[in-house]
């Protein structure tokens, strides 16, 4: 699906974030204007981000700055009773708690999330640390019949992953960001953080991943946005 077509898309569907009331928000229609998010949005921290002139990592976004797309309120997670369930289609299904995730092998890496209804304004570069996604469905052992990973959030929203990009090196299950515990409203205490592909991949209050044999539809994708998420020239 090419971009024109895409933004099309969304604009038919209603808007790419939902709102303080859950309305939708709706991209402008004249050429050339910005969007800006209505009163007591969930979309936060509009900033013309100027990027870097050289071929280092950009830097690092404040984390007042971060953008904040959601489908409703922030849920309250108790990491004290938290678990991460892995279930569907896996020979040894998990319930990880907070402090078991925290202590397998962790991998640490910078990059930018972006989302897909404006991703000049709406972005946030972050230094994530995690478990790879791929770490964790080896010990769960998928079935050789599996081919998506279906995320779900405490908030009640979904995503998925094809079972490729589920297992790239790359694919985070973060618990920290810039070196501290993931802030609340961006997902603590747990969530995906899927390098190149558009932010509504990330899921946020990771509570449980499915792997299923389904070509399960997420809440985005299930209204037209793309199931292979790459953002432009990404992999």
């Amino acid at each position: 699906m090419d971009r024109r077509r895409f933004i099309k898309l969304m604009l038919a569907a209603g808007g790419a974030a939902v709102l303080g009331g859950y309305a939708t928000y709706r991209l402008p229609q004249t050429g050339g204007s910005r969007p800006e998010p209505p009163p007591n949005s969930h979309i936060s921290a509009i900033q013309n981000y100027t990027g870097s002139t050289t071929t280092s990592a950009p830097p690092l976004t404040p984390e007042n700055l971060w953008y904040v797309v959601q489908i409703g309120p922030t849920p309250t997670v108790d990491v004290g009773n938290y678990a991460l369930v892995v279930d569907g289609l896996v020979e040894n299904p998990l319930k990880l708690t907070y402090k078991e995730l925290a202590s397998l092998p962790s991998v640490e890496l910078v990059t930018t999330l972006q989302c897909v209804s404006d991703p000049y304004f709406l972005r946030a570069t972050v230094k994530w640390r995690g478990v790879k996604l791929s770490d964790i469905l080896n010990m769960a052992g998928v079935s050789k019949n599996a081919v998506k990973v279906v995320a779900y959030g405490a908030d009640g929203y979904t995503s998925d992953l094809p079972l490729w990009k589920a297992m790239e090196p790359d694919t985070l299950v973060a618990y920290m960001a810039d070196g501290e515990p993931l802030p609340s409203k961006h997902g603590y205490p747990v969530r995906l953080v899927v390098p190149r592909w558009w932010g509504y991949k990330s899921v946020k209050w990771l509570v449980k991943l499915t792997v299923t044999d389904k070509d399960y539809l997420g809440y985005w994708e299930s209204v037209g946005y793309p199931d292979v998420a790459r953002k432009d020239g990404g992999e």
